[in-house]
């Protein structure tokens, strides 16, 4: 066996509750809502396509997540309380192959509620927008997979990195209020401690590089300058350094993928099940 038939089984599992179709539903209908309510709201049967794409990022940035989080906290954490990690792994399934199935496996269940939530909500777009853009549509549901994976990422760490489920759902929230609410508000905090007497003339480069890490402020950079949707936060409109780019931002949404997970199989390969 290996991470491959981990990650099978825990999508099989996760077919059979109700949890994913939940969460497919649930992205069908605000999709589909979104796309119902829009023109009302305006007032106007001709409203552009792109102000309906524009009201979804606005949506995704803050929203999406905790969809991540809830898909991935307690993927390792479950199955060391309820003593199937330790059965999967007196199979021949390395730690690893149980974190990297765990993942694929969560990651699988998003992308497939996101496609087939994308796919009929699109039908409708179609129908009820005389310029629906496809391309711009895929793209944006391709983003927002992506934004949506780098919580997931870090859900399933903190998963695999600590032992107690308690302890997990604690982590994972205080990640988004963290992440998601106050990074910005901290930075700005950190940068009026430093310089509260000679308060500089110019946002140091560090400052503006603390920011752009941030996954929504990636994220919504990608959005806005790539595909033209939503608004890039000041901090990455105005910055000038060369990591504030599209390359930069993609790096940044990779490294909240991967890095945590990486982090959370180190701590689980030394610690007991």
């Amino acid at each position: 066996m290996s991470w491959r038939a981990v990650s099978k089984n825990d999508l099989r599992v996760a077919l059979a509750t109700r949890g994913v179709w939940t969460l497919t539903a649930g992205l069908l209908v605000l999709l589909t809502g979104l796309g119902y309510v829009v023109p009302r709201l305006a007032g106007s049967s001709e409203v552009p396509f792109s102000a309906y794409l524009d009201i979804l990022v606005a949506i995704v940035v803050p929203l999406f997540p905790l969809i991540g989080l809830v898909l991935g906290y307690r993927s390792i954490a479950a199955g060391r309380a309820s003593g199937t990690a330790t059965l999967a792994l007196s199979l021949p399934n390395s730690r690893r192959d149980l974190v990297a199935g765990k993942f694929v496996g969560r990651a699988t269940a998003l992308a497939a509620s996101l496609a087939i939530a994308g796919v009929v909500a699109g039908g409708y777009l179609l129908a009820s927008y005389s310029d629906f853009a496809a391309g711009d549509y895929l793209l944006v549901l391709v983003l927002t997979f992506g934004y949506t994976l780098a919580f997931l990422g870090i859900a399933v760490g903190l998963s695999t990195g600590i032992a107690s489920s308690r302890r997990v759902i604690g982590a994972a929230f205080g990640a988004y209020a963290l992440l998601a609410l106050l990074w910005g508000t901290l930075v700005d905090a950190v940068l009026n401690v430093l310089f509260r007497f000679e308060p500089p003339m110019e946002t140091p480069a560090w400052v503006e590089f603390a920011k752009f890490i941030e996954p929504g402020t990636s994220a919504s950079y990608l959005f806005a300058t790539g595909l033209g949707v939503g608004t890039a936060p000041p901090e990455a409109v105005i910055g000038t350094e060369q990591f504030v780019s599209t390359v930069g931002a993609l790096v940044v949404l990779i490294a909240w993928i991967i890095v945590p997970v990486v982090l959370g199989y180190a701590r689980f390969q030394r610690g007991e099940l």
